[in-house]
Order: structure tokens, then C-alpha cells, then sequence
């Protein structure tokens, strides 16, 4: 029964253990009737190609769109010296050598970065606003009416901060550290990815044991969250290129896409290791 079940002969499984971790890429995106040799590797190289993914997608959903935007401003130096308005924080006092100013009736938002203003109180909160930030020389008060703070009134005062000083010019000295900063977060994002893709999978891998269950079939739930996350492979792609893309309707599209190929695939490798079993 193991060797029915298996679909294997002795040259398969042979074949099996030498598959490439190329091979196994290109099985994993294109090929859900082949999904049964993929299950027969060893357990190392179904996390190592799962490592490769996850490296994969959190480079074009993440790291592409962050670094083609720093390299398009000339780097995270030239951002500090040439991007942004000249600024200095000094002795718990701001400077910024433009007033910025964001209002939008409609959503209740109101921000204003003006450092001409000495200081900002809550009688410069203006009425009818959820979220509102003032900036001035030496505060900054923050009105929020959205997370049920009840429209508490917040006053930062700079001179909390005497101790510290920055400048563009010393942001831009600290571009190395920042470089290392966005690594560090990038990792974590990368961690954020793969245990996304695990909870993802087994989602799709209780729906389908639920499926195999009421079809008789004969699968277990291991081998199904096996499939579940091997099937999820192509949609992830395609839903992180969408992201890089940046259009939402690109996302939208793609993530329907990823969730139909998941079910399509998963259905499709099962009824190919299930063939053994109806034949006999």
C-alpha cells in the first residue's frame, strides 16, 4: 500500500533525491501535478527553498521599492543635504526654513510644521478636526478625536530635548548607520513575510482538509500544509510584484489571483496523489 500510495518506483525516487533546488523552484511555480515528488525531499530543502522564497518576495515587495526611491534622490545623504528643507534642532528649539502646511476638511485632518510660531496651545486647534499636529519653535501639540482618546489635547514641549542637537548636515554624516538601520528593518520585515506565509498556508490547508475529509479522501493534514505552501508560491510572487508596481487595482487583481492559483494547485496535486489510492 506505502508503494501504491507513494506513486513512486525505485528510478523515481532515485530521481527525487537529486533534484536541484533550481528544479525544485520551477516544479513549485509551474508544475501542481509534480507537487508529490516535491514531498518526498527531505525536510532541509523544503525550508531551504521556503528561506529562498521568503528572501525573494520581501526583496520586490520591500527592498526594490525602498532602494530604487533612495537611489532616485541620489542616496540617503543627498535626501539630507538636497532633499529636504533645511533644519536645525538646537537647545529645545526648531528651525525649519519652510512652513508646512496639510489640511483636508473632508478626512478632519489638519498638520502644520511652522517654526515662526514661538509656541502652539490648544486654543490653536481648530474646531470640527480628528487629527490635528502643530509644530512650532519650541512644541508640538497633537490632537487625536480617532482612537477614542475623546479629543485629548497633547503638548510636547522641545525644551524636554536640550540635550539633543541635529542638523541636516549631521542626519547626512549618519547615513552609514541609517543604511544598517533599514538592513535591520528590513530583516524584520522579511521574518513579518515568512510567518505571514505560514499562517497563510495553514489556512489554506485547514480548508482543503476539511475538503479532503468530506471527499473521503486519504491525505493528511501534514502533507496538505506541505501542498498548501508549496501552491501559495506563484501567487506570492505576483502579489509582491504587484506591490512593487504600487497600483492598487494591481494589488487587488493580484491577490485574487494568488488565492484562486492556491486552491487550483492544491486541488490538482491532491487528485494526482490520490490516483494511486482510486486505482486500487
Amino acid at each position: 500500500m506505502d508503494n501504491q500510495y507513494s506513486g513512486y518506483s525505485m528510478n523515481e525516487r532515485e530521481e527525487s533525491k537529486k533534484m536541484s533546488m533550481t528544479d525544485f523552484f520551477i516544479t513549485a511555480l509551474f508544475h501542481p501535478k509534480d507537487y508529490k515528488n516535491l514531498l518526498k525531499q527531505k525536510t532541509g530543502k523544503l525550508i531551504g527553498y521556503l528561506c529562498l522564497l521568503m528572501l525573494l518576495i520581501s526583496v520586490v515587495q520591500y527592498a526594490i521599492p525602498m532602494l530604487g526611491a533612495i537611489a532616485g534622490m541620489g542616496g540617503i545623504k543627498n535626501i539630507f543635504l538636497q532633499q529636504i528643507p533645511d533644519f536645525s534642532f538646537q537647545d529645545g528649539k526648531f528651525f525649519l526654513d519652510k512652513t508646512i502646511k496639510e489640511r483636508d476638511d473632508s478626512a478632519g485632518f489638519y498638520y502644520v510644521v511652522d517654526t515662526g510660531v514661538e509656541k502652539y496651545t490648544k486654543d490653536d486647534v481648530p474646531e470640527n478636526m480628528m487629527q490635528v499636529m502643530l509644530v512650532s519653535k519650541t512644541n508640538m501639540i497633537v490632537y487625536n478625536n480617532i482612537t477614542g482618546v475623546n479629543g485629548m489635547v497633547q503638548d510636547y514641549p522641545f525644551d524636554l530635548y536640550k540635550s539633543i542637537t541635529l542638523n541636516n548636515e549631521i542626519l547626512a554624516d549618519m547615513a552609514p548607520v541609517i543604511y544598517v538601520i533599514l538592513f535591520v528593518a528590513f530583516i524584520i520585515m522579511y521574518g513579518f513575510v515568512f510567518a505571514k506565509f505560514l499562517l497563510s498556508a495553514l489556512l489554506y490547508g485547514a480548508f482543503m482538509y476539511v475538503m479532503v475529509k468530506a471527499l473521503s479522501m486519504h491525505e493528511n493534514f501534514g502533507a496538505i500544509y506541505k501542498l498548501a505552501l508549496l501552491a501559495q508560491s506563484l501567487g506570492a510572487i505576483v502579489v509582491a510584484v504587484t506591490y512593487c508596481l504600487g497600483s492598487d487595482m494591481l494589488l487587488l487583481a493580484g491577490s485574487a489571483f494568488r488565492m484562486i492559483v492556491t486552491v487550483v494547485f492544491m486541488n490538482r496535486a491532491l487528485m494526482i496523489m490520490e490516483m494511486p489510492l482510486r486505482e486500487d
